[in-house]
């Protein structure tokens, strides 16, 4: 009898790590909106450079486009560029890489909280800012006359939702390269990775209207498939030729993110156990 009190006693201590998991993961989570909802400049700021680049490509082929093109609508077929450029500029390394210098993750060792619990409750956090960044562009669509193909809602919640899987997958780049490096510069600059994957998409053109080595690198950038999915969720009076239908083009694209994610994540994992070995 007395050699079963112990086993009586484990089982409940199992069953609680998970919930104990979950309840970092959630107040690490808060703590990360939290800290996103004091700095409030940082959101605007993150949102200035991508309605630049949309003003700007309007103003400057918005009427050629729509006349050379066949494309009724280039505000549409430009906002999903701002939103994933938007969705890209998270800063969820940023705010990691302070916590690493700062002492604040050396502080967990010495609790019960897990350090884990630190980089996911990061990356929770940084999916409420890519949904606010994408929430204010599609509002700033609308009201410029932008619309959704189908219903209205769906479509939003179909370009919320990839936008979502996208910049979780991006966020973990910047996250991945704070655990590794603990350099706030080197985090910072992770950024500028964007820039040449953004532009290596048809970003200004249709992809079938590119030739030579650069089509053939539109072609192998992942993020082609964003872009080109996420359009098929608005009205650009425009479908690229050899993209098939709708659902095929939405497959390839969520199917791109979700690759991209399991690379990022890989990343970081990788990144974490490194730094937990370094202590």
């Amino acid at each position: 009898m007395s050699a079963a009190a112990p086993t009586a006693r484990a089982e409940p201590q199992t069953l609680a790590a998970p919930a104990g998991l979950l309840s970092d993961v959630v107040a690490i989570t808060t703590r990360s909106i939290r800290g996103i909802l004091r700095e409030p400049e940082l959101f605007v700021f993150a949102l200035i450079i991508p309605v630049f680049f949309f003003v700007v490509q309007l103003g400057a082929l918005g009427d050629v486009a729509e006349r050379a093109f066949g494309i009724s609508s280039y505000a549409a077929f430009q906002l999903p560029i701002s939103v994933l450029f938007a969705a890209a500029s998270t800063s969820g390394g940023n705010a990691l890489v302070l916590d690493i210098t700062n002492g604040y993750w050396d502080k967990l060792s010495v609790t019960p909280v897990r350090r884990s619990a630190l980089v996911v409750g990061t990356l929770f956090g940084e999916m409420f800012a890519v949904l606010g960044y994408s929430l204010v562009l599609i509002v700033f669509g609308w009201i410029i006359g932008v619309r959704f193909a189908g219903n209205e809602i769906l479509g939003a919640l179909g370009l919320l939702g990839l936008t979502l899987l996208f910049g979780i997958g991006f966020a973990a780049v910047s996250i991945a390269v704070a655990l590794a490096t603990g350099s706030i510069r080197a985090t910072q600059s992770t950024f500028i990775i964007f820039f040449p994957l953004l532009f290596l998409t048809p970003s200004a053109i249709q992809r079938e209207l590119m030739t030579g080595w650069f089509e053939t690198a539109v072609s192998l950038n992942p993020i082609t498939y964003v872009v080109e999915a996420s359009r098929r969720f608005l009205e650009t009076g425009y479908v690229a030729v050899g993209e098939g239908s709708t659902s095929a083009a939405i497959s390839k694209g969520v199917i791109a993110a979700t690759l991209f994610c399991a690379l990022t994540f890989t990343l970081t994992a990788l990144a974490f156990r490194r730094r937990v070995r370094m202590g």
